[in-house]
């Protein structure tokens, strides 16, 4: 049925639920899954006076795409007998949403699974979360996951 399918990280049960989600349509499927992470660098700027403190704002991008990295590989532990491809992607001043969605679009994804945490709030109510964009925008169909 799904011949590509990217599912979307963080360091979130609810992303744990979504990657365990993506490797069962992908095994069952027999598909190709993309695992990818998003560093954000929105949040530096909006901290940014606090990052100065840490050591600059490079150091804090380059910690971010290290622990990005780690996420991913953590990631690909356990998906043997998969044809599987981890990407580490950069929102460079864009959305987490539209860096996702054009990812998908450019390796032809079919499906793109994603943890929905199900938070409320001003921030949510203004901008609405990275899910709920992501499934308003994308090419591909998209599959949220609540934590189970």
């Amino acid at each position: 049925m799904y011949q590509n399918i990217l599912v979307a990280i963080d360091d979130s049960e609810t992303s744990r639920c979504a990657l365990a989600e993506a490797k069962h349509i992908a095994r069952t499927s027999q598909a190709k899954l993309y695992i990818v992470h998003v560093v954000d660098e929105v949040l530096l700027s909006m901290h940014g006076h606090a990052m100065l403190d840490m050591g600059g704002a490079d150091v804090a991008v380059t910690n971010l795409r290290r622990a990005g990295q780690a996420l991913l590989d953590n990631a690909l532990q356990d998906v043997g007998g998969m044809e599987v491809e981890a990407v580490l992607l950069e929102a460079q001043k864009r959305r987490v949403s539209e860096t996702i969605a054009d990812k998908a679009k450019e390796l032809a994804v079919d499906l793109i699974v994603i943890g929905r945490h199900g938070q409320r709030g001003l921030a949510t109510l203004l901008l609405g979360s990275v899910a709920e964009q992501l499934a308003k925008i994308s090419n591909a169909s998209v599959l949220l996951v609540r934590k189970h």
